[in-house]
């Protein structure tokens, strides 16, 4: 997707799910903390965004590149020439530079991380900034969970569900862990094709066997 379309649906989603405005409260002490915070409001449509966030976001953004101050402070050099808070003349108005700038900043706001994690390593860039409060949720908040969050809470597997028939239970249903009859007591050494991958060392199934029948070949 063409990056600026992708800013627009992003900068969208809070429209769509109506969240009402909210009194801005007070910016973080550093001047350039306040620069990210106002960015990021202008940018997500939001009011009153996390402060603690919004600090925990700068560091981060500080860390993965050194000229990100220099960045922030050239879009919102152009953010505060166009005197809107209308988000899709932002857009439209922003150079290819400033987009991508503005595409660094509320992506971890809705994601709630920054970098890019990698399915394939075990060591990336990708560093979280938030969780419980990842923008991309809102959407689907009354009708969804957050993933990992358990619906019925902790054990609640333990009990039938409600108009489900099913065989009785053992009585140490509760106290089984890993005494469990199936559980397991060691921790299975990795695949070999599977932990090139992890490496990285590798990109894909096939690849990762046929650099292990090389090495045993040779």
């Amino acid at each position: 997707m063409e990056r600026r379309r992708f800013l627009q649906l992003m900068m969208a989603t809070p429209v769509i799910v109506s969240i009402p405005m909210q009194p801005l409260l007070a910016a973080p002490g550093d001047a350039s903390q306040a620069l990210l915070l106002r960015a990021s409001e202008l940018l997500t449509g939001r009011r009153g965004l996390d402060v603690g966030i919004t600090e925990r976001l700068w560091t981060l953004l500080c860390q993965q590149d050194a000229v990100f101050p220099a960045q922030l402070a050239r879009l919102m050099t152009r953010l505060n020439a166009l005197r809107s808070e209308d988000r899709d003349q932002i857009v439209t108005q922003l150079d290819d530079e400033d987009v991508k700038t503005a595409l660094t900043i509320i992506s971890p706001w809705y994601l709630g991380y920054t970098g890019h994690p990698s399915t394939t390593k075990a060591v990336d860039d990708a560093h979280f900034v938030t969780f419980l409060s990842a923008l991309m949720y809102e959407p689907t908040r009354d009708h969804t969970i957050r993933p990992s969050y358990a619906r019925a809470g902790g054990d609640y597997w333990a009990e039938v569900p409600a108009g489900v028939t099913a065989p009785p239970m053992s009585a140490q249903i509760r106290e089984w862990g890993d005494l469990s009859p199936i559980a397991a007591n060691t921790i299975k050494q990795p695949d070999a094709p599977w932990l090139l991958m992890v490496q990285g060392k590798a990109k894909t199934l096939v690849e990762a066997e046929a650099m292990l029948a090389q090495h045993n070949n040779t």
